[in-house]
């Protein structure tokens, strides 16, 4: 059975129980706030004991896995307190494991995490169509999603916030779900000792994650090879995947773009100031300092291109760290200019 992840909070806990949850997808923020979700559901199931939650690796299960089938076919089958087990970096190998105690998961449940499953592999055919599984594919959210994400948080959490608060949050966000409770949390401290004001709220969103998105932009529209090569040689000091990455420079290329739609009579700088929602003094330098790079009808192909490496991401059975090199240098250095063949 496939559910959309937009569904998941009207479910009721029946639903999940005795069940094999599979979530799988490129949208690893996703699937983490799925598995809490979940959990807080089921919890405290039967007689009013709590369930608690065990996380475990594939790896680990495919060395022992007697341990797995033991605890779900043996005595222990029987226990009211029984825990939510959460298998975390799953494929295809975990299957045969999961067929064996698919139907002995009684008052508990399994979560099965993985990354893109291509449809052909049968982890993803077991989820779709198997009557003891839930399949819950997580695909990057927009920024529509993540506003109505956000909205809802700022209700349970009676928060009271002007549009342009909440669009500073979402461009600190990253369209990622955690980063929007980390801001609601920090906001919720504030909350209770002053008034929230736009200068807290900046506070709040201008640390160490937004600064790493503005270095992002800077070094990959900036078409320095060497700029280029550096970061993608030290990449994992950004601490951002791929998609988050394609994310972050096509929210920013598509905000240039509206700009540059704004009554052509008027000048870059009053552009700037009638844009809306308003934008930070920092980034209007930056917005200046690349259009001097960078041509709309360049930057417009670029943003197809950024839409191609994502759809290739889920269809290509190339790395993505393969395929999402060979896009950096062919579309962002000024290598890539003197090559007739390339995309732009």
């Amino acid at each position: 059975m496939i559910v959309k992840s937009q569904e998941i909070s009207f479910k009721k806990k029946d639903f999940f129980l005795n069940k094999v949850i599979v979530i799988y997808g490129e949208n690893q923020d996703l699937i983490n706030d799925l598995n809490g979700q979940i959990i807080s559901l089921c919890e405290g199931e039967g007689e009013g004991k709590n369930k608690n939650s065990k996380v475990i690796f594939e790896d680990d299960i495919l060395k022992k896995p007697d341990d797995i089938i033991n605890y779900y076919l043996n005595g222990s089958l029987f226990e009211e307190n029984k825990n939510i087990t959460i298998i975390k970096n799953c494929s295809d190998k975990i299957l045969e494991i999961i067929n064996s105690v698919k139907n002995n998961i009684q008052n508990t449940l399994i979560i099965i995490n993985s990354e893109i499953l291509q449809k052909s592999s049968k982890l993803r055919q077991f989820s779709e169509y198997d009557k003891a599984s839930i399949c819950i594919p997580c695909y990057q959210e927009t920024k529509f999603d993540i506003k109505k994400f956000l909205i809802q948080q700022i209700q349970i959490n009676k928060l009271e916030l002007s549009e342009n608060q909440i669009e500073t949050i979402l461009n600190f966000s990253s369209l990622k779900r955690s980063k929007i409770k980390e801001a609601v949390e920090k906001i919720n401290i504030y909350k209770s000792t002053k008034k929230i004001t736009d200068k807290i709220i900046e506070e709040i969103c201008t640390e160490n994650d937004l600064k790493k998105n503005d270095e992002i932009i800077d070094i990959l529209l900036s078409k320095n090879e060497k700029n280029i090569n550096d970061f993608i040689s030290n990449m994992s000091n950004y601490e951002k995947n791929f998609i988050e990455i394609i994310i972050i420079l096509r929210s920013f290329i598509m905000k240039i773009l509206d700009i540059q739609k704004i009554d052509k009579k008027l000048s870059m700088d009053e552009k700037l100031e009638r844009y809306k929602p308003p934008i930070f003094w920092k980034d209007k330098d930056r917005i200046k300092n690349i259009l001097k790079i960078w041509s709309s009808k360049n930057l417009e192909k670029l943003l197809i291109n950024l839409n191609i490496i994502e759809t290739n991401f889920k269809r290509s059975e190339l790395a993505p760290d393969t395929q999402f090199f060979y896009f950096l240098t062919q579309n962002l250095s000024k290598v890539a200019f003197k090559n007739a063949n390339n995309f732009i």
